[in-house]
C-alpha cells in the first residue's frame, strides 16, 4: 500500500454481544477482499477460554482488479461471560492460514447483554490465494 492508501485505510472493527442464551451475535466491519468475492465466512474455534476466528472467502472463479470492503455477521455459541484470549486469522480460500496472517492476538472480556468492541490496528485484508 502506498502512503496515501494507508492514510485512508479504515481499521476493521469486531463487535461481540453475548445474549442470555449463551449465543453471541458478532460482526466484523470493513473487512477488505477482492471485489469478486461472493461470500466471506468465519470459522469459530472456542476451546479452554481461547477463541480463534478464521476469516476466509469462497474460491474465486475470476479476480477483479479492485479491493472492496465487506461487513461480515456471524454467531458464536456456548459462550459464558468472562475473559478470553482472542486470535483472529485471515485465510485464503480453503481456510489455509498461517501465523504470519494473524490479524489480532489479545485478551478480551465478554459480558452478558453488553457489546464488546475490538478495533484492529489495521484493516483485515483477506489474501487472494
Amino acid at each position: 500500500m502506498s502512503k496515501e492508501e494507508t492514510r485512508n485505510a479504515t481499521p476493521t472493527i469486531l463487535s461481540i454481544e453475548l445474549g442470555e442464551d449463551g449465543i453471541a451475535q458478532c460482526s466484523f466491519q470493513d473487512v477488505e477482499a477482492n471485489c469478486a468475492v461472493r461470500n466471506i465466512y468465519v470459522k469459530v474455534i472456542n476451546q479452554d477460554k481461547q477463541i480463534t476466528l478464521v476469516v476466509y472467502n469462497n474460491v474465486l472463479e475470476a479476480f477483479a482488479d479492485c479491493i472492496c470492503k465487506y461487513d461480515v455477521s456471524f454467531k458464536m455459541s456456548k459462550l459464558v461471560p468472562g475473559s478470553y484470549q482472542l486470535k483472529v486469522y485471515c485465510a485464503g480460500p480453503g481456510m489455509k492460514y498461517d501465523e504470519k496472517y494473524i490479524a489480532y492476538n489479545g485478551k478480551i472480556n465478554i459480558a452478558q447483554n453488553k457489546k464488546t468492541i475490538v478495533t484492529f490496528s489495521t484493516p483485515l485484508i483477506l489474501p487472494e490465494n
